[in-house]
């Protein structure tokens, strides 16, 4: 657009359109900052009421008028420049807020609505929807344009139709053109934004319904769901009746949402502990012969623990992403994954250590023998007493040995009866490899 100069202000940029006018961002030649600029439609007087209205406001989530113009038949309000985007635009990019913070920006909505709520002259915004809601670079929100606010008590004409299709609740755009708004009106224009923030769907387009939220996404809460389905109730008998009850529900919520958070980052650590301990169990009975049957008991306990962690995955009706990500996590190695792969492969190579360190006990075993005369051999028991002529055989593993080493092998004998011991020395050398 061309330049247009206003006094002490150089418009140069449209930022928006409504009902009351027009939105400018101005440069202010004397302070050498950017403003915004709402230039209201000739003829109409909505501008005394917006500035009277916004000068009475004071909260941080509104902007700050710093200066109003008058030209012929031109209206000017002038406000801090807000940098950012709207919610709408916003969420399009995005295609829809996370849970936390959705409800977390709602809160804060729902402050500045009970702020304007319980003032001594109550003001009835009726235009919540995303456009005119700013998020700026830092993820503060603004509340702008309040050309069609209404002072609760206010006497005149402040029973016109006003709010946007979609947004606006079903009384807002009453008949005959006559608007029966009030406090419980904003509290369906905040569910409609927190429907749009959670879903990214637009109940301003066709077909112009407010659907589930779970509808889009499964992975949102059941509670949620509830809280946004009453606030958005059709009748408004039937939702929260004042903005303070919608903050305490969603309070709630968030309170009862962070316990659950606790308590899922809890069983996370339990579960990979548990798995964990069992791993450094298998690898210590691994490393011990003859624990084959203990070995295959931890095993099943492992698979175990990692499909009942799968199962009530989906139990928990986490949709599809969820259950890939937890077969990413089980079967796959993306990301450094994959716990039963990983395992299976760890069960095989124990097995066939396990049998090759079997033989190499059987290939490394020394055995020296002492025999009768009729060659028998008996292994030695610590718990019983051998007479002379039994014939003992000893098992001495090579690995006990250096090799080339020669070591002396004591053999203590006790006659029972006399108790006279008697010995006998034995010199062993461990056998070279050929």
């Amino acid at each position: 657009m061309e330049e247009i100069k206003k006094g002490k202000y150089i418009l140069y940029e449209e930022l928006g359109s409504g009902g009351s006018g027009k939105v400018y961002r101005a440069f202010d030649r004397h302070l050498r900052c950017d403003r915004a600029v709402k230039r209201f439609n000739a003829g109409e007087d909505i501008w005394k009421k917006e500035l009277e209205m916004l000068k009475g406001l004071k909260h941080p989530l509104l902007p700050m008028v710093t200066d109003s113009m008058e030209e012929g038949n031109e209206r000017y309000l002038v406000m801090e420049y807000i940098e950012g985007k709207n919610l709408e635009s916003y969420v399009q990019e995005k295609g829809h807020i996370r849970q936390e913070q959705a409800v977390e920006w709602a809160l804060e909505l729902a402050d500045l609505l009970i702020y304007l709520h319980e003032r001594n002259s109550p003001v009835i915004y009726r235009d919540m929807k995303p456009a005119n809601i700013m998020v700026e670079p830092d993820g503060k929100l603004k509340l702008i344009d309040f050309g069609t606010a209404w002072l609760r008590y206010q006497e005149g004409g402040e029973k016109f139709c006003a709010g946007t299709y979609g947004y606006a609740a079903p009384e807002q755009l009453g008949e005959n053109g006559v608007s029966g708004a009030d406090e419980r009106s904003d509290v369906y224009g905040l569910g409609a934004t927190l429907y749009y923030m959670l879903t990214g769907d637009d109940p301003s387009k066709p077909p112009f319904l407010i659907h589930p939220i779970r509808f889009f996404d499964r992975r949102l809460s059941v509670e949620m769901e509830k809280i946004v389905g009453k606030a958005v109730e059709e009748e408004k008998g039937k939702r929260y009746q004042t903005m303070r009850q919608f903050k305490t529900a969603m309070e709630r919520y968030q309170n009862m949402d962070q316990m659950r958070e606790y308590i899922k980052k809890g069983a996370g650590i339990l579960y990979y502990s548990v798995l964990l301990c069992l791993g450094v169990l298998f690898a210590a009975l691994c490393s011990f012969p003859g624990q084959e049957k203990r070995i295959l008991v931890t095993s099943a306990l492992i698979f175990s623990v990692c499909f009942l962690r799968l199962f009530v995955s989906i139990g928990r009706g986490r949709g599809k992403r969820g259950v890939c990500r937890e077969r990413s996590i089980l079967l796959t190695e993306k990301k450094g994954k994959g716990l039963v792969l990983l395992l299976a492969a760890g069960i095989l190579s124990a097995a066939a250590a396990n049998v090759s360190h079997a033989s190499a006990e059987e290939e490394n075993t020394l055995f020296v023998n002492v025999r009768n005369e009729k060659g028998q051999k008996v292994l030695i028991r610590y718990d019983a007493v051998y007479p002379l002529a039994d014939v003992l055989k000893l098992e001495i593993p090579l690995r006990n040995f250096e090799k080339g080493e020669v070591y002396r092998l004591r053999l203590e004998c006790m006659n029972c009866e006399t108790e006279e011991k008697n010995s006998r020395t034995f010199y062993l050398k461990s056998i070279e490899s050929q």
